[in-house]
């Protein structure tokens, strides 16, 4: 009867944890209370709804399960006698079958960022605000305990059945492309759900769809969108690979409307991620040009739509209109369509190359252009900023993107530099652990001296909440030993999933969503309508790593022949 019972207990836990996805893929996305007012309250209060409801009992049912799996093992190994069968001397250590590890690296991070939260909750300087965490972002130790537990449960917890494939990827796509579509809609002053209702003009260019906040929303887009491109990029099916195009061409019409520069750094961080798989031979490296002339196509239709109702679409500001209204975009347009032209006519050439011999190399290049972009970018800002352009060559620029002041990106020029000036001014045990988990404001408007520079500058009615760079932030907050767990969370889960990528899309899609999120987070903050996807992402990808690795990929994980 043990046995009838861990499969009853396993099973509960699979189908709970499978709802929860489903619901935070379908209806998160779309729930809105009350519109655009006390948005974060809802859906966070929608999130701890659903995550009490399902993800608990979840969890205590995949540890009784466990347990009884144990104990039905140890009694298969007392129980052995007369002529041993493989299985019992297995069970009691006379054959030494292959020992697999029981905690990855990606597991060990995870549990040494849920210690460091729980060490920085336990030394921080308000444990109730660090258990919450802040209104309206509810960043706390509670949350965050759930973020390493989805991860869990997701990779796990769920078994990833034929089923649950199905309900998740069509949950995912319909849920995030009505947003994606709504939030298009919202750009060209149309408002099928009333969003808009009671809320001014001057403010409709920051919220957008049901997701609420422009830095929220490109967030949500950003991470959303990263599956849907690398099943585009991977899959070899046509109707799947129609389906998945379309659906990128709606995101990408949205991003280029959303008004948020941050989204740009994410989109380009995805290009990068899918050009580095692209490296593996000539099929991917198609597929790359397509996905690049597909995004462009769709920033430039996005363009045309605005010059034929121009009355009717909202005006947009900084990289969201020059990509999408310039005559830049159409000649790098037509640049990649005619590489992509050319690297066809090769291919024609060489039909016989299965997979680059230089592959390494091109990676190789890959990574040290795009380093080198990003010093030649921060250099210039540099060189333009303390004024040594103009002494040398009488250049200055007071272009937003180069010169680097108070106000600079919305003013996190200002918010970046009080960050690190007060993380300086730390006591060194409070460096090590932090203030405490989403206590940024709890601990500087606690300080005179802090909380008079914040109002002097923001004004006494506004409250700065947290540094606007989740990393900066969690360095405040969590100190250097959460920094370092939360960083290694996102450095092993790439190198992991990046490798398995040739054999999973899914794994493709975790490596371009944690760099995806790492961009665009370089900019903005952890929040309810972005966070819970990736560790929700990242634990799908180990659930399939982990059927890969231990043999069973001939259940189909999410793998190229079933997608």
């Amino acid at each position: 009867m043990n046995w009838i019972k861990n499969w009853s207990f396993r099973r509960a836990a699979s189908c709970l944890t499978g709802l929860w996805a489903f619901l935070m893929l379908t209806a998160f996305p779309l729930y809105a209370k009350e519109r655009y007012a006390r948005m974060g309250v809802h859906k966070f209060e929608f999130f701890l709804a659903i995550s009490v409801a399902c993800l608990l009992p979840a969890a205590l049912c995949y540890t009784i399960g466990k347990f009884l799996s144990c104990s039905i093992k140890t009694s298969a190994g007392s129980h052995c006698g007369g002529k041993e069968d493989v299985a019992c001397a297995t069970a009691r250590g006379r054959i030494h079958a292959p020992r697999r590890a029981l905690l990855s690296g990606l597991d060990l991070a995870m549990l040494c960022y849920l210690a460091a939260c729980c060490l920085s909750w336990a030394l921080g300087v308000d444990r109730r605000e660090g258990w919450t965490g802040v209104s309206g972002w509810f960043m706390g130790l509670r949350t965050q305990l759930l973020f390493v537990l989805i991860y869990f449960l997701a990779s796990r917890g769920l078994s990833l059945g034929a089923f649950w494939k199905r309900a998740l990827l069509t949950g995912h796509f319909w849920g995030s492309g009505a947003v994606f579509l709504l939030g298009v809609l919202h750009r060209f002053g149309l408002d099928p759900l009333d969003m808009y209702r009671g809320l001014d003009e001057s403010w409709q260019l920051l919220f957008l769809s049901t997701i609420g906040q422009a830095s929220w929303y490109s967030a949500y887009v950003c991470v959303a969108l990263a599956p849907g491109a690398a099943l585009f990029f991977s899959s070899g099916r046509p109707r799947v690979r129609l389906a998945a195009g379309a659906y990128c061409a709606l995101g990408f019409a949205t991003v280029v409307t959303q008004n948020s520069d941050s989204a740009f750094a994410a989109m380009a961080a995805l290009l990068f991620v899918l050009f580095l798989a692209a490296c593996d031979g000539p099929d991917r490296m198609e597929r790359f040009f397509e996905t690049v002339l597909l995004m462009l196509g769709s920033f430039k239709a996005v363009g045309i739509l605005q010059e034929i109702f121009p009355k009717q679409a909202v005006r947009l500001e900084g990289v969201s209109e020059f990509l999408s209204q310039s005559t830049a975009t159409w000649i790098a347009f037509l640049a990649v369509c005619l590489l992509y032209m050319g690297f066809l006519f090769w291919r024609q050439k060489h039909p016989q190359i299965l997979e680059f011999e230089c592959k390494r190399r091109l990676r190789a290049g890959a990574w040290i252009l795009s380093a080198g972009a990003l010093l030649c970018y921060a250099l210039a800002v540099w060189l333009n900023t303390s004024g040594i352009l103009e002494k040398l060559l009488g250049i200055r620029s007071e272009n937003q993107y180069l010169l680097f002041d108070r106000f600079w990106g919305n003013s996190r020029g200002f918010t970046w530099k009080f960050t690190l000036e007060a993380f300086g001014e730390l006591p060194f045990g409070r460096k090590l652990t932090g203030v405490g988990p989403d206590c940024f404001s709890a601990w500087c408007y606690g300080d005179l001296r802090l909380a008079g520079e914040l109002d002097h500058f923001f004004g006494a009615d506004q409250m700065l909440t947290n540094a606007h760079n989740e990393w900066l932030n969690s360095l405040f907050c969590l100190g250097i030993l959460g920094l370092a767990a939360y960083l290694a969370i996102f450095a092993v889960s790439f190198r992991r999933f990046f490798a398995a990528g040739s054999a999973s899309w899914l794994g493709l899609a975790a490596a371009a969503g944690v760099l995806v999120y790492a961009a665009h987070n370089f900019f903005c903050y952890q929040q309810i309508c972005c966070a819970p996807y990736l560790f929700l992402l990242l634990g799908l990808a180990e659930n399939v790593r982990k059927i890969s690795g231990d043999g069973a990929h001939r259940t189909g994980g999410f793998n190229h022949t079933t997608s």
